[in-house]
């Protein structure tokens, strides 16, 4: 495997390809079978999840309908920048390939590469403005201020 296989993820389109080979080689590999869960709502949420190949299952407690997603989908984009829980379930729709990248390791990647860190915090950052802009279109997003505690 190489770090060619992070070309077709949004999130590391602006890479040169030394900062593709050094951030590959933090990733962590792991393979999730049929039924199997890769994590669960309300877990914490350390790691960007990369999918390769296969089909992941994501559902949610506060959404009726599951949603399947395929390869080149990045999952949890926000865990590389913050400690938080998962608001989704991830199980395997078929068997499927996954690439981790922990939090920590990305931090130790950001120290010795900042330029690569801003634009990938760039491109979650632009991700999470795209889905807000959805869930608020589709009117799917409750409250947006503190005082009401988000709800």
């Amino acid at each position: 495997m190489s770090a060619a296989l992070l070309k077709p993820f949004g999130l590391f389109a602006d890479l040169v390809e030394s900062e593709r080979e050094d951030l590959f080689d933090l990733l962590e590999e792991r393979d999730v079978s049929v039924g199997e869960t890769l994590f669960e709502e309300g877990d914490d949420a350390d790691a960007l999840v990369l999918l390769l190949s296969g089909r992941l299952r994501i559902a949610s407690r506060r959404r009726s309908e599951p949603v399947s997603l395929g390869p080149g989908a990045a999952i949890g984009g926000l865990a590389l920048f913050s400690v938080g829980n998962r608001q989704v379930t991830a199980t395997g729709a078929e068997p499927s390939e996954v690439r981790l990248l922990r939090r920590e390791d990305f931090l130790r990647f950001a120290e010795d590469h900042p330029r690569a860190a801003f634009r990938i915090a760039g491109a979650v950052a632009a991700e999470v403005a795209l889905h807000a802009r959805a869930a608020l279109a589709h009117g799917e997003l409750g409250s947006v201020d503190p005082a009401d505690g988000g709800e």
